[in-house]
């Protein structure tokens, strides 16, 4: 099905976590790119939380990458990130689910169906994410990035294309892609034995 302009919907919310301004290109309908809320709390990762978070406001990481093995938190991890991080986007932050995804094109329009954005058929979505990003001051999270990784060739020309434009990226492998910032994610450790008297 051919995607159409989003200028031709009427306006609704930008993003889920809002940051402080709206950004007239790029529209979401409730509920797509909304940043998942867990269940339960994050316990034992305030430290990277706070330093991952650092780096993403630093103004000189544009591709942060979460690595490390399946099950041990990246996801989790990544959402308490966007969720201390967000706010100081002007954009805001979509989050973009990429585990049952395995082709590279539906990667592509994934992230565009949760920016809001369709297809007007003149523009490839490459072409279409990088003129509805370009200007916008916005945290993009991409969720099991290993899946699609041929997609990071993009990422690296949407960030030289979007200046403003940040990307948390959860992957068990590296991107390796200009830019990249890799963050190992370790298991969390167990607490020492107790002993009984």
């Amino acid at each position: 099905m051919p995607f159409e302009s989003p200028s031709s919907r009427a306006p609704v919310q930008l993003h889920t976590i809002p940051g402080n301004r709206a950004q007239p290109d790029v529209l979401t309908s409730e509920g797509l790119g909304a940043i998942p809320r867990p269940l339960t709390s994050l316990v034992g990762r305030d430290a990277e939380v706070a330093a991952a978070v650092r780096l993403l406001l630093d103004g000189t990481t544009r591709l942060l990458t979460l690595t490390g093995p399946g099950g041990v938190g990246k996801t989790r991890l990544a959402l308490r990130i966007t969720e201390e991080a967000a706010p100081a986007f002007a954009d805001g932050s979509v989050f973009v689910a990429l585990a049952a995804i395995t082709d590279p094109d539906l990667a592509l329009l994934a992230i565009a169906r949760a920016l809001g954005l369709r297809e007007d058929t003149i523009r490839s979505p490459a072409e279409l994410l990088t003129s509805n990003l370009r200007g916008s001051h916005l945290l993009l999270v991409l969720d099991n990035v290993e899946q699609v990784r041929p997609v990071a060739t993009l990422l690296a020309a949407l960030l030289a294309a979007c200046p403003d434009l940040v990307v948390l990226v959860t992957s068990r492998v590296r991107l390796h892609v200009a830019g990249e910032q890799r963050f190992p994610v370790l298991p969390l450790a167990l607490p020492a034995p107790t002993t009984s008297a």
